[in-house]
């Protein structure tokens, strides 16, 4: 079974980061929800509050397959937190799946991460770092998974599923959850 760490922080968009978790763990993906905050209660955009799985400074990272970075009004904060960019660097110099939308691709740009790499975000978000943008719904370039934005959310969501699980179960998700 594949194995994702999915970022959480206060101001966290919850249709990214909810929908993302929702689909995966339908999928038989062991999903671990991780606060930045030192906190296991967060508050999203929002206002709607939800508790972790785990706080950042608990959790081994070696287990994971893959992360993921949610957007919301709480990027910046998610870029702030000890380590979070090094994880990502981490992740893709290994071959594994990192996973971000909306502001979070930009977030991860500007540490050169994605230079020369495709990608896409919501619309103002995406700053100098020399990734190649696009207006996409989502984006897949080697073990780097984009999305545009919240209405983007269940497309990303299958991308993670296909990368990770093949095809197969990611017609079977899109299939189960009524997705055109």
């Amino acid at each position: 079974m594949s194995r994702i760490a999915v970022f959480v922080m206060d101001g966290v968009e919850e249709v990214e980061c909810l929908t993302t978790v929702d689909f995966c763990r339908r999928a038989g993906i062991g999903v671990t929800t991780v606060s930045v905050t030192g906190t296991k209660q967060v508050r999203g955009s929002h206002d709607i509050i939800f508790h972790t799985d785990s706080v950042l400074a608990d959790v081994d990272f070696d287990v994971f397959d893959a992360v993921v970075y949610p957007g919301g009004a709480g990027t910046a904060d998610l870029g702030k937190a000890e380590g979070t960019r090094e994880l990502a660097e981490k992740f893709l110099s290994e071959g594994k799946l990192v996973a971000a939308i909306c502001a979070a691709p930009g977030m991860l740009s500007e540490t050169g991460l994605l230079k020369g790499r495709t990608a896409t975000g919501y619309p103002g978000c995406k700053p100098e770092g020399g990734a190649d943008w696009t207006e996409h719904t989502t984006e897949c370039d080697g073990n780097l998974i984009t999305g545009k934005g919240p209405g983007a959310a269940p497309y990303f969501a299958l991308e993670i599923i296909r990368y990770l699980e093949g095809e197969a179960k990611a017609q079977e998700i899109r299939v189960s959850t009524m997705m055109p």
